[in-house]
C-alpha cells in the first residue's frame, strides 16, 4: 500500500483531473456488478440444483456470468488501488468523495474534492466529516 502524502493545493487540484474519469469509471463498474450479482441470484434461484452441475445450460450460464463477475471486480479494486497510490484517501465512490492531506496553519487537514467540481475548493479537519467542510 502507497503511504499517504502531504499536498499542496496546487498538486491536489492537478491530480483531480487524473483521479475524475477514474471515479466515474469506478461508480459505472459498481453499477455493473450490482446488475450482474443480481442476475447470479436470479439463476441461482430460477436453476436451483442445475447450476451445480456444469454440464447443463443453467451451470454453464451460471460459471460464466460468475467469472465475468469475478474479472469486473478484480479490475475494480484495481482501479481502486490506482487512486490509492496517488496518496490520497478515496472516501465515498458513490458521491466521488477524495481526501488529501495538506497542512493548514501548521495543522494537518484533508483537502476536500467532490466529483463533478472543477478543483479544489474546500477542506475540513481530520476529526471532521465532508458535510463540515469549509471553503479554501
Amino acid at each position: 500500500m502507497t503511504t499517504p502524502r502531504v499536498f499542496s493545493i496546487k498538486e491536489a487540484d492537478e491530480l483531480v483531473h487524473d483521479i475524475e474519469p477514474m471515479i466515474s469509471s469506478l461508480v459505472q463498474k459498481k453499477m455493473k456488478m450490482e446488475k450482474m450479482h443480481d442476475e447470479l441470484l436470479v439463476l441461482d434461484l430460477l436453476g436451483g440444483e442445475r447450476i451445480q452441475d456444469r454440464n447443463t445450460l443453467e451451470g454453464k450460464e451460471y460459471l460464466r456470468k460468475s467469472a465475468e463477475l469475478e474479472a469486473l471486480i478484480l479490475s475494480f479494486e484495481e482501479e481502486i488501488l490506482k487512486i490509492n497510490q496517488f496518496g490520497c484517501f478515496l472516501k465515498d465512490i458513490e458521491r466521488g468523495l477524495v481526501d488529501f492531506f495538506h497542512v493548514r496553519e501548521s495543522q494537518l487537514v484533508y483537502l476536500c474534492w467532490q466529483r463533478g467540481e472543477k478543483k479544489i475548493n474546500f477542506w475540513h479537519s481530520i476529526d471532521d466529516e465532508f458535510e463540515i467542510r469549509k471553503p479554501i
